[in-house]
């Protein structure tokens, strides 16, 4: 059963493979948006870091149960050769050999019986589930980030809509603090002690001039916006197949891993009960990483609408009230990533598949019984 699962998601992930081999011209064009367009605009590098981290720790958790499942394997695989030979060195020359197996029960198309050939035919098997392993994190981690970066810079957009107007107003004082002169019969220092920025702003500024400098700056928080929107949207485009190759690898992995659990627990071995429980939540993460951080882009993006609640709209001119209307409603359209249009990538699409995979495990376990 655990080979099973294992054929599974590592043979699933050649779709995955195609379409980062034959996308890759759109995928680097998402990257390139998140890491250079997108630092044309507003950026909060605190949150650039924080993302980051969270990135490194889902990946680091991905590592570590892939790690434990396929060190655990070849652990148990050692074990399991250590008794065979225990077992063949008490039987004489007539008795049948019982047959000597590798770690993992795949198909070898060559004879490995012999102490010659066995221990390379070991090595090989161990690399190549390294290999085929790594190559399985390395994309689903890859695809995690990109997702939770996007997510990230929707929350940087809010703070900017939040802080549009201060942030003209501070700009603008500033810019009254340089330009003071000894002709102007307000001195910089009579300027620092004015209450409110607006009011100093309002001094020396007219209001044509005020929302001149307010629309260069909601302009550049709709160009941010609709940038993020056609990233989603491409890259949703791109690795939709890609969604639906995971949530079908991950209901049938995860489906005959919980059969596999469920025999060791009950016969007490205890090397192929960690195999199996790491593999288990290998499985779990995996699939979590793309449900919850695609949950959390479409979250992120729902909160546009109340960050143009938040900008001070009431403070702004009638036809920057009208920009910031067409942005929220443009963003009460859910941003969401579908796995070829048959689900959304969300939590409930992770309670779906965990729910599907457990019904058919109950059926597998009751036909065993």
């Amino acid at each position: 059963m655990f080979s099973l699962s294992f054929v599974i998601t590592h043979d699933l992930t050649l779709i995955k493979l195609y379409l980062f081999y034959f996308r890759n011209v759109d995928i680097q064009e998402i990257v390139r948006i998140l890491e250079i367009d997108l630092y044309q605009f507003y950026q909060n590098n605190a949150k650039n870091r924080a993302t980051i981290r969270t990135s490194r720790i889902f990946t680091g958790a991905f590592l570590f149960f892939g790690w434990m499942t396929i060190g655990n394997s070849n652990i148990y695989g050692i074990v399991q050769d250590i008794r065979w030979k225990s077992l063949v060195k008490n039987l004489n020359d007539t008795t049948m050999r019982p047959v000597r197996t590798l770690p993992q029960p795949i198909y070898i198309p060559w004879p490995y019986q012999k102490e010659t050939v066995y221990i390379p035919t070991f090595a090989l098997e161990t690399i190549g589930l390294l290999w085929t392993g790594h190559i399985v994190m390395t994309i689903d981690t890859f695809i995690g980030s990109v997702i939770l970066h996007m997510s990230a810079q929707f929350a940087i957009l809010r703070e900017a809509l939040v802080t549009a107007y201060d942030r003209t107003m501070v700009s603008l004082r500033e810019g009254i603090v340089q330009c003071v002169t000894e002709e102007i019969s307000i001195s910089s220092a009579n300027i620092a002690k004015e209450e409110e920025t607006d009011d100093t702003v309002r001094l020396f500024y007219d209001e044509e001039d005020i929302e001149r400098a307010l629309k260069i700056t909601l302009i550049s928080c709709f160009r941010q916006h609709q940038v993020l929107i056609n990233c989603v949207e491409k890259f949703a485009k791109t690795y939709s197949y890609g969604f639906v190759t995971q949530l079908v690898s991950s209901m049938a992995a995860i489906c005959v891993i919980m059969v596999q659990v469920s025999q060791d627990v009950s016969s007490f071995k205890s090397v192929k009960l960690v195999i199996s429980l790491a593999f288990f939540f290998a499985m779990i993460t995996q699939l979590a990483i793309q449900c919850f951080t695609g949950n959390e882009l479409t979250y992120q993006a729902s909160l546009i609408s109340e960050a143009v609640l938040q900008s001070k709209w009431e403070l702004m001119s009638s036809r920057l009230r009208g920009l910031l209307l067409i942005m929220m409603m443009r963003a009460q359209k859910p941003l969401r990533l579908t796995a070829a249009g048959f689900a959304f990538m969300d939590n409930n699409c992770f309670l779906s598949i965990m729910k599907a995979a457990y019904s058919y495990y109950a059926v597998l376990s009751q036909r065993e019984v």
